[in-house]
């Protein structure tokens, strides 16, 4: 820090040495005539006991400033007035170089929201998606990875494996706030979505178990913090006003945070709605208990220390049991050997999803890595084609850089001179 202060004060610094090297030569002077000798040959003495002038000042500037950032301003401004001699090298450069790191700086925002970007929830590097794989003797609706509501519950028993384990689907809906009604995207949520994520309110309260225990009994909904900007203006006085859903009312408990947006990349729903309540939200649909009526998704946060793997193995045993048990409850279908022997062959699949669930994601996973490799060769193609500029451009400078080597300057210094200018 102490160079760096120093290059900015370098004149001074400068004017002050100049001062300091006058006054002893003059002071050597007047020793010297004093002595008995010429004014002339008083001067030539002295001069030949300080040594060359401009040999001290280097010296004293390398005890000033660091040899290497003297030299990279240096580099950098003739590296400046380098690039507007040559207007035309410098556009083209500038060009292919602009194309090449916009697209792929482009297309990686792209690919890193849809497919690396993390939840904004709790250590999201814990949470899982489950998934059936096998037969599950089961009807339903949505679009995959889906199982019934009581499974759901089923697994968030699992205490040995996960903190807990919760359910949602999308679905469109009928809102009204108070005016005419429109089309929204809700998400249908067991009362565990909010705790088991780690995402808190903005304003009021978020679901909780409580609200999610009998049918049709908590009439509830938590916004977004979008819909609640961009619909209700950010209203302080929302908490407790009532909206009609599908001609139902539901009392508005609170605003989630606005770092949340849902845990579907595309599909940013305006409210929560209870699991509870799906039966008034969904039209037609009473399948809330039926463990034979696959239609939400679920996630679940593995406990600290345990690994996905272990998880995985150690559900199978206690999976196996409920297909067996499930066999033996009342209103299981009738199904042939064959498929019942698929049923009991199921197994759960547990996979890592830091970045949620999304089925865009899934549609879009191939085509963006492709688009993403196909941009960064673009990159690479415009490297190229600048480097091959700037070789054109050094191969010309042959009798300039046989000159500097032949006044002494070192290969080194050359060397960094050509990459400032490069750079």
């Amino acid at each position: 820090m102490r160079q760096l202060a120093n290059w900015f004060r370098r004149k001074k610094l400068e004017s002050g040495l100049d001062r300091e090297l006058r006054y002893h030569l003059d002071r050597r002077i007047m020793d010297l005539e004093r002595a008995g000798l010429s004014a002339g040959g008083a001067r030539r003495q002295a001069r030949l006991e300080l040594g060359g002038v401009a040999q001290i000042q280097e010296d004293v500037r390398d005890v000033w400033l660091a040899r290497w950032l003297r030299d990279f301003v240096y580099d950098l401004r003739f590296s400046v007035r380098s690039f507007r001699r040559t207007p035309a090298f410098t556009i083209t450069s500038v060009l292919s170089l602009m194309l090449g790191i916009g697209a792929t700086s482009a297309i990686y925002s792209l690919v890193d929201q849809v497919l690396l970007h993390a939840l904004p929830a709790r250590q999201p590097e814990r949470l899982v998606l489950i998934d059936w794989k096998g037969d599950q003797v089961a009807s339903g609706f949505g679009s995959w990875n889906l199982m019934s509501y009581p499974i759901c519950r089923d697994l968030d028993q699992q205490k040995q494996f996960f903190e807990g384990v919760f359910c949602r689907a999308l679905t469109t809906i009928n809102l009204s706030t108070g005016g005419d009604s429109r089309a929204a995207t809700a998400e249908i949520v067991s009362g565990n979505y909010f705790s088991v994520l780690g995402v808190g309110p903005a304003l009021g309260q978020v679901l909780t178990n409580d609200d999610d225990r009998r049918p049709n009994a908590n009439p509830v909904t938590v916004l977004s913090n979008d819909f609640w900007k961009a619909q209700l203006g950010g209203a302080t006085d929302v908490v407790g006003r009532n909206m009609l859903v599908n001609r139902h009312r539901l009392t508005i408990i609170g605003v989630a945070a606005s770092t949340f947006r849902g845990i579907d990349v595309g599909e940013v729903p305006s409210l929560w709605i209870p699991a509870s309540m799906s039966t008034e939200v969904i039209p037609g649909f009473n399948g809330l208990h039926d463990r034979r009526t696959r239609w939400m998704q679920v996630l679940g946060r593995l406990r600290d220390g345990m690994t996905l793997q272990r998880a995985q193995a150690g559900l199978q045993p206690w999976f196996k049991a409920m297909l067996h048990e499930d066999m033996r409850r009342a209103g299981f279908p009738v199904i042939t050997p064959e498929r019942r022997q698929r049923f009991l062959n199921s197994s759960l699949v547990l996979t890592a999803a830091p970045q949620g669930h999304s089925t865009l994601r899934r549609r879009l996973l191939e085509p963006l890595w492709v688009l993403f490799a196909a941009t960064v060769v673009l990159l690479g193609l415009a490297c190229l084609n600048v480097s091959g500029l700037f070789l054109a451009r050094g191969s010309a400078r042959d009798r300039e850089i046989g000159t500097r080597l032949a006044l002494g300057a070192s290969r080194g210094r050359l060397g960094r001179q050509l990459l400032a200018t490069a750079c």
